[in-house]
Protein backbone atom coordinates (compact mmCIF):
# COMPACT_ATOMS: atom_id res chain seq x y z
CA UNK A 1 0.00 0.00 0.00
CA UNK A 2 2.90 2.65 0.99
CA UNK A 3 4.85 1.86 -2.14
CA UNK A 4 1.86 2.35 -4.13
CA UNK A 5 0.91 5.50 -2.58
CA UNK A 6 4.51 7.03 -3.21
CA UNK A 7 4.60 6.15 -6.81
CA UNK A 8 0.67 7.72 -7.00
CA UNK A 9 2.13 10.78 -5.31
CA UNK A 10 5.30 11.29 -7.66
CA UNK A 11 2.84 11.10 -10.29
CA UNK A 12 0.63 13.88 -9.02
CA UNK A 13 3.47 16.37 -9.17
CA UNK A 14 3.94 15.20 -13.26
CA UNK A 15 0.04 15.43 -14.40
CA UNK A 16 -1.25 18.59 -12.02
CA UNK A 17 -3.23 21.23 -13.70
CA UNK A 18 -2.25 24.82 -13.37
CA UNK A 19 0.95 25.62 -11.27
CA UNK A 20 0.79 27.68 -8.46
CA UNK A 21 3.44 29.58 -9.32
CA UNK A 22 1.41 30.50 -13.27
CA UNK A 23 -1.05 31.75 -10.98
CA UNK A 24 1.26 33.73 -8.65
CA UNK A 25 2.36 36.27 -12.02
CA UNK A 26 -1.17 36.89 -13.05
CA UNK A 27 -1.03 40.25 -11.48
CA UNK A 28 2.41 41.20 -11.28
CA UNK A 29 5.88 39.13 -11.83
CA UNK A 30 7.69 40.82 -9.12
CA UNK A 31 6.78 42.00 -5.19
CA UNK A 32 7.50 44.99 -2.94
CA UNK A 33 7.25 45.53 0.29
CA UNK A 34 7.05 48.78 2.40
CA UNK A 35 7.86 48.49 6.14
CA UNK A 36 7.21 51.18 8.60
CA UNK A 37 8.17 49.62 12.41
CA UNK A 38 7.46 52.83 14.58
CA UNK A 39 10.52 53.45 17.26
CA UNK A 40 13.08 50.95 14.84
CA UNK A 41 15.84 53.84 15.53
CA UNK A 42 18.47 52.14 13.30
CA UNK A 43 19.48 53.33 10.10
CA UNK A 44 19.68 49.92 8.22
CA UNK A 45 18.54 46.93 8.39
CA UNK A 46 19.00 43.46 6.47
CA UNK A 47 16.52 41.48 4.10
CA UNK A 48 17.59 38.08 4.12
CA UNK A 49 16.44 36.15 0.81
CA UNK A 50 16.50 33.45 -2.02
CA UNK A 51 16.70 32.79 -5.44
CA UNK A 52 18.14 30.28 -7.89
CA UNK A 53 21.70 31.43 -7.25
CA UNK A 54 21.31 30.23 -3.81
CA UNK A 55 20.79 32.65 0.04
CA UNK A 56 21.50 36.15 -0.21
CA UNK A 57 21.54 39.62 2.66
CA UNK A 58 20.25 42.70 1.14
CA UNK A 59 21.20 45.68 2.92
CA UNK A 60 18.17 47.75 3.63
CA UNK A 61 18.30 51.74 4.24
CA UNK A 62 15.90 53.03 7.32
CA UNK A 63 14.54 56.08 7.42
CA UNK A 64 12.60 57.07 10.51
CA UNK A 65 11.16 53.28 10.56
CA UNK A 66 10.16 53.06 7.23
CA UNK A 67 12.53 50.69 4.35
CA UNK A 68 11.23 49.52 0.87
CA UNK A 69 12.50 46.14 -0.86
CA UNK A 70 11.35 44.98 -4.30
CA UNK A 71 12.05 41.85 -5.81
CA UNK A 72 11.15 38.47 -7.50
CA UNK A 73 10.43 35.06 -6.12
CA UNK A 74 9.80 31.62 -8.19
CA UNK A 75 7.06 30.67 -5.77
CA UNK A 76 6.10 31.40 -2.05
CA UNK A 77 9.33 31.73 0.21
CA UNK A 78 10.18 32.61 3.68
CA UNK A 79 12.18 35.53 4.06
CA UNK A 80 13.74 37.23 7.60
CA UNK A 81 13.65 41.09 7.69
CA UNK A 82 16.58 41.76 10.97
CA UNK A 83 18.83 43.98 12.54
CA UNK A 84 22.32 43.26 14.04
CA UNK A 85 22.62 46.30 16.47
CA UNK A 86 18.78 45.68 18.09
CA UNK A 87 16.46 42.85 19.01
CA UNK A 88 14.32 43.78 15.51
CA UNK A 89 13.30 40.11 13.56
CA UNK A 90 11.00 39.26 11.66
CA UNK A 91 10.21 35.68 9.46
CA UNK A 92 7.28 36.02 6.94
CA UNK A 93 6.43 34.81 3.49
CA UNK A 94 6.52 37.09 0.51
CA UNK A 95 4.93 36.54 -2.73
CA UNK A 96 5.09 38.48 -6.04
CA UNK A 97 2.45 41.13 -5.09
CA UNK A 98 2.41 44.73 -3.21
CA UNK A 99 3.17 43.62 0.48
CA UNK A 100 2.96 45.75 3.42
CA UNK A 101 5.02 45.17 7.20
CA UNK A 102 3.73 48.05 9.80
CA UNK A 103 3.95 47.59 13.63
CA UNK A 104 6.12 49.24 16.44
CA UNK A 105 9.42 48.52 18.19
CA UNK A 106 8.32 47.98 21.66
CA UNK A 107 5.96 45.32 20.57
CA UNK A 108 7.45 43.23 17.84
CA UNK A 109 5.23 40.02 17.95
CA UNK A 110 2.49 41.78 16.39
CA UNK A 111 4.20 43.20 13.18
CA UNK A 112 1.41 43.18 10.62
CA UNK A 113 2.17 41.39 7.38
CA UNK A 114 -0.56 42.21 4.95
CA UNK A 115 -0.27 41.59 0.72
CA UNK A 116 0.21 37.98 1.00
CA UNK A 117 -2.66 35.25 1.08
CA UNK A 118 -0.39 32.52 2.08
CA UNK A 119 1.26 34.65 4.71
CA UNK A 120 -2.34 35.37 5.64
CA UNK A 121 -2.91 31.40 6.04
CA UNK A 122 0.48 30.95 7.85
CA UNK A 123 -0.53 33.45 10.48
CA UNK A 124 -3.09 31.59 11.44
CA UNK A 125 -0.59 28.62 12.48
CA UNK A 126 1.28 31.41 14.00
CA UNK A 127 -1.70 31.97 16.68
CA UNK A 128 -2.67 28.80 17.44
CA UNK A 129 1.31 27.82 18.13
CA UNK A 130 1.80 31.19 20.10
CA UNK A 131 -1.54 30.43 21.98
CA UNK A 132 -0.61 26.48 22.53
CA UNK A 133 3.25 27.91 23.79
CA UNK A 134 1.44 30.01 26.41
CA UNK A 135 -0.96 27.67 27.70
CA UNK A 136 2.67 25.66 27.67
CA UNK A 137 4.20 28.16 29.89
CA UNK A 138 1.74 28.23 32.14
CA UNK A 139 2.18 25.51 33.67
CA UNK A 140 5.99 25.37 33.68
CA UNK A 141 5.92 28.75 35.90
CA UNK A 142 3.48 26.53 37.76
CA UNK A 143 6.32 24.13 37.90
CA UNK A 144 9.34 26.61 38.96
CA UNK A 145 6.76 28.17 41.51
CA UNK A 146 6.27 25.07 43.42
CA UNK A 147 9.91 23.95 42.88
CA UNK A 148 10.66 27.15 44.33
CA UNK A 149 8.27 26.33 47.46
CA UNK A 150 9.66 23.08 48.08
CA UNK A 151 6.88 20.81 46.64
CA UNK A 152 8.32 18.76 44.56
CA UNK A 153 5.25 16.25 43.94
CA UNK A 154 3.44 19.66 42.40
CA UNK A 155 6.79 20.67 40.57
CA UNK A 156 7.02 17.35 38.59
CA UNK A 157 3.51 17.13 37.88
CA UNK A 158 3.25 19.89 36.10
CA UNK A 159 6.23 19.61 34.78
CA UNK A 160 5.06 16.73 33.40
CA UNK A 161 1.60 18.64 31.95
CA UNK A 162 3.78 21.03 30.27
CA UNK A 163 6.36 18.57 28.90
CA UNK A 164 3.52 16.57 27.35
CA UNK A 165 2.04 19.89 25.69
CA UNK A 166 5.31 20.86 24.27
CA UNK A 167 5.54 17.42 22.50
CA UNK A 168 1.91 17.84 20.84
CA UNK A 169 2.71 21.11 19.34
CA UNK A 170 3.31 18.65 15.90
CA UNK A 171 -0.12 18.11 16.41
CA UNK A 172 -1.27 21.60 15.61
CA UNK A 173 1.03 21.54 12.75
CA UNK A 174 -0.70 18.35 11.40
CA UNK A 175 -4.14 19.88 11.86
CA UNK A 176 -2.97 22.68 9.76
CA UNK A 177 -1.71 20.96 6.76
CA UNK A 178 -5.18 19.25 6.77
CA UNK A 179 -7.54 22.63 6.90
CA UNK A 180 -5.19 24.35 4.37
CA UNK A 181 -5.03 21.87 1.61
CA UNK A 182 -4.91 24.81 -1.43
CA UNK A 183 -1.92 26.64 0.63
CA UNK A 184 1.53 27.03 0.25
CA UNK A 185 2.30 26.99 3.43
CA UNK A 186 1.18 23.27 4.16
CA UNK A 187 4.41 22.52 2.25
CA UNK A 188 6.95 23.85 4.70
CA UNK A 189 5.09 22.55 7.01
CA UNK A 190 4.63 19.07 6.07
CA UNK A 191 8.39 19.06 4.99
CA UNK A 192 9.46 19.78 8.87
CA UNK A 193 6.58 17.24 10.40
CA UNK A 194 7.18 14.23 8.01
CA UNK A 195 9.42 11.59 9.72
CA UNK A 196 10.10 7.91 9.41
CA UNK A 197 8.05 7.30 12.38
CA UNK A 198 5.09 9.10 10.57
CA UNK A 199 5.35 8.60 7.28
CA UNK A 200 2.11 6.76 6.34
CA UNK A 201 0.16 9.65 8.06
CA UNK A 202 2.43 12.18 6.24
CA UNK A 203 1.87 10.78 2.90
CA UNK A 204 -1.69 10.81 3.04
CA UNK A 205 -1.32 14.56 4.00
CA UNK A 206 0.54 14.91 1.25
CA UNK A 207 -1.97 13.01 -0.85
CA UNK A 208 -4.80 15.48 0.56
CA UNK A 209 -3.16 18.78 -0.49
CA UNK A 210 -4.55 20.43 -3.85
CA UNK A 211 -2.98 19.64 -7.50
CA UNK A 212 -2.04 23.21 -7.69
CA UNK A 213 0.28 23.30 -4.38
CA UNK A 214 1.73 19.42 -5.39
CA UNK A 215 2.76 20.80 -8.63
CA UNK A 216 4.90 23.69 -7.21
CA UNK A 217 9.01 23.29 -6.76
CA UNK A 218 8.39 22.80 -2.97
CA UNK A 219 5.28 20.26 -3.55
CA UNK A 220 8.07 18.41 -5.75
CA UNK A 221 10.72 18.65 -3.28
CA UNK A 222 8.35 17.28 -0.57
CA UNK A 223 7.31 14.05 -2.65
CA UNK A 224 10.76 13.75 -3.31
CA UNK A 225 11.57 14.01 0.50
CA UNK A 226 9.05 11.42 1.58
CA UNK A 227 10.15 8.93 -1.18
CA UNK A 228 13.94 9.49 0.70
CA UNK A 229 12.14 8.96 4.04
CA UNK A 230 10.79 5.65 2.59
CA UNK A 231 13.99 4.17 1.11
CA UNK A 232 16.41 4.85 4.26
CA UNK A 233 14.08 3.17 6.45
CA UNK A 234 16.14 1.06 8.95
CA UNK A 235 16.64 -2.41 7.26
CA UNK A 236 16.75 -0.84 3.69
CA UNK A 237 20.05 -0.90 1.39
CA UNK A 238 22.03 2.23 2.42
CA UNK A 239 21.66 5.07 -0.82
CA UNK A 240 24.95 5.32 -2.53
CA UNK A 241 25.99 8.68 -2.81
CA UNK A 242 30.11 10.92 -3.25
CA UNK A 243 30.65 13.86 -1.85
CA UNK A 244 34.27 16.08 -1.80
CA UNK A 245 36.19 16.01 1.25
CA UNK A 246 38.06 19.09 2.56
CA UNK A 247 41.12 18.37 0.15
CA UNK A 248 38.22 18.39 -2.76
CA UNK A 249 38.98 14.90 -3.21
CA UNK A 250 35.46 12.65 -3.73
CA UNK A 251 34.90 10.24 -1.19
CA UNK A 252 31.84 7.55 -2.10
CA UNK A 253 30.21 5.40 0.17
CA UNK A 254 31.15 2.23 -1.41
CA UNK A 255 34.64 3.21 -0.18
CA UNK A 256 33.14 1.80 3.03
CA UNK A 257 31.78 -2.10 1.31
CA UNK A 258 33.00 -4.20 3.86
CA UNK A 259 33.07 -2.02 7.07
CA UNK A 260 30.73 -0.62 9.68
CA UNK A 261 30.38 3.48 9.01
CA UNK A 262 28.36 5.72 11.04
CA UNK A 263 27.12 8.62 8.46
CA UNK A 264 27.36 11.98 10.77
CA UNK A 265 25.05 14.57 9.69
CA UNK A 266 26.21 17.85 11.54
CA UNK A 267 27.34 21.80 11.07
CA UNK A 268 29.69 23.79 13.15
CA UNK A 269 26.99 26.03 14.04
CA UNK A 270 25.04 23.15 15.47
CA UNK A 271 25.16 23.16 19.39
CA UNK A 272 24.48 19.74 20.14
CA UNK A 273 26.30 18.17 17.27
CA UNK A 274 29.35 19.87 18.90
CA UNK A 275 28.63 18.63 22.17
CA UNK A 276 28.02 15.20 21.08
CA UNK A 277 31.61 15.30 19.04
CA UNK A 278 33.77 14.31 22.19
CA UNK A 279 31.92 11.07 22.54
CA UNK A 280 32.17 10.05 18.89
CA UNK A 281 36.17 10.87 19.09
CA UNK A 282 36.09 8.39 22.22
CA UNK A 283 34.32 6.15 20.58
CA UNK A 284 35.61 5.86 17.26
CA UNK A 285 39.32 6.09 18.68
CA UNK A 286 38.35 2.86 20.26
CA UNK A 287 36.56 0.57 18.04
CA UNK A 288 38.51 1.95 14.97
CA UNK A 289 40.98 -1.08 14.36
CA UNK A 290 38.19 -3.21 15.35
CA UNK A 291 36.42 -2.08 12.06
CA UNK A 292 34.26 1.01 12.90
CA UNK A 293 34.23 4.23 10.80
CA UNK A 294 32.62 7.92 10.84
CA UNK A 295 31.82 9.62 7.79
CA UNK A 296 30.67 12.62 8.90
CA UNK A 297 28.85 15.20 6.58
CA UNK A 298 28.43 18.64 6.91
CA UNK A 299 25.46 21.10 6.26
CA UNK A 300 27.52 24.07 6.60
CA UNK A 301 27.64 26.87 4.06
CA UNK A 302 31.07 28.39 5.17
CA UNK A 303 34.06 26.48 4.64
CA UNK A 304 36.27 28.81 7.09
CA UNK A 305 33.45 27.58 9.63
CA UNK A 306 33.65 23.88 8.57
CA UNK A 307 37.28 23.92 9.48
CA UNK A 308 37.65 25.58 12.29
CA UNK A 309 35.37 23.60 13.97
CA UNK A 310 37.22 20.10 12.49
CA UNK A 311 40.25 21.77 13.94
CA UNK A 312 39.20 22.33 17.37
CA UNK A 313 36.66 19.39 18.08
CA UNK A 314 39.98 17.59 17.33
CA UNK A 315 37.81 15.03 14.58
CA UNK A 316 40.40 12.11 13.22
CA UNK A 317 37.48 10.50 10.33
CA UNK A 318 36.75 11.83 6.77
CA UNK A 319 34.12 14.88 6.70
CA UNK A 320 32.92 15.38 3.36
CA UNK A 321 30.17 18.77 2.30
CA UNK A 322 29.21 20.12 -0.64
CA UNK A 323 28.77 23.69 1.83
CA UNK A 324 25.23 23.82 0.93
CA UNK A 325 23.88 24.13 4.20
CA UNK A 326 20.45 22.38 4.58
CA UNK A 327 20.42 21.55 0.79
CA UNK A 328 23.21 19.33 1.17
CA UNK A 329 22.78 16.72 -1.28
CA UNK A 330 23.19 13.85 0.49
CA UNK A 331 21.19 15.21 3.73
CA UNK A 332 18.21 15.78 0.86
CA UNK A 333 19.01 12.43 0.01
CA UNK A 334 18.62 10.46 3.45
CA UNK A 335 15.90 12.96 4.16
CA UNK A 336 17.62 14.84 7.00
CA UNK A 337 15.60 17.98 7.96
CA UNK A 338 17.43 18.38 11.58
CA UNK A 339 20.99 17.68 13.15
CA UNK A 340 22.45 16.19 14.77
CA UNK A 341 21.50 12.94 12.73
CA UNK A 342 23.62 9.62 11.89
CA UNK A 343 22.92 6.71 10.37
CA UNK A 344 24.94 3.08 11.01
CA UNK A 345 25.29 0.95 8.14
CA UNK A 346 26.69 -2.67 8.32
CA UNK A 347 29.84 -4.11 5.89
CA UNK A 348 26.74 -5.34 3.58
CA UNK A 349 25.40 -1.99 3.22
CA UNK A 350 22.35 -1.86 5.33
CA UNK A 351 21.10 0.65 7.43
CA UNK A 352 21.04 -1.00 10.95
CA UNK A 353 20.31 1.43 13.28
CA UNK A 354 19.40 5.73 13.14
CA UNK A 355 19.43 8.39 15.62
CA UNK A 356 22.39 6.83 18.00
CA UNK A 357 23.66 9.64 20.46
CA UNK A 358 25.92 9.43 23.79
CA UNK A 359 25.10 6.09 25.38
CA UNK A 360 23.40 4.42 22.97
CA UNK A 361 25.56 4.66 20.51
CA UNK A 362 28.41 3.18 23.03
CA UNK A 363 25.48 0.53 23.88
CA UNK A 364 25.40 -0.04 20.09
CA UNK A 365 29.22 -0.65 19.42
CA UNK A 366 29.52 -2.56 22.23
CA UNK A 367 27.00 -4.88 20.76
CA UNK A 368 28.79 -5.27 17.77
CA UNK A 369 32.33 -5.21 18.58
CA UNK A 370 32.97 -6.35 22.28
Amino acid sequence: MKEKLVISILALIVYACQPYSEKLVEEVDFFTIEGEIKGLDVSEIYFMHKDSAGEHKDTLVVDNGKFSVRGKTDEPQFVMIYSDKVRFQKVFYVENKAMYLKGTFDSLLHVDVSGSPVQDDYEVLEERIQTHRDSVMVYWNLAQEASSKGDTIKANGYQVIADSMYRSESGIRKQFISEFPHSFASLNELLNYSNEENLEESLMLYAGLSDAVRHTKKGKEVAIHLDNLDKVKQGNVALPFSQKDVDGQEVSLNDYNGKYVLLEFWASWCGPCRAENPNLRAEYLKYHDKGFNILGISLDDSREKWMKALEKDDLPWTQVSDLKGWQNEVAMLYGVRGIPANFLISPDGIIIDKGLRGESLNTKLKEIFD
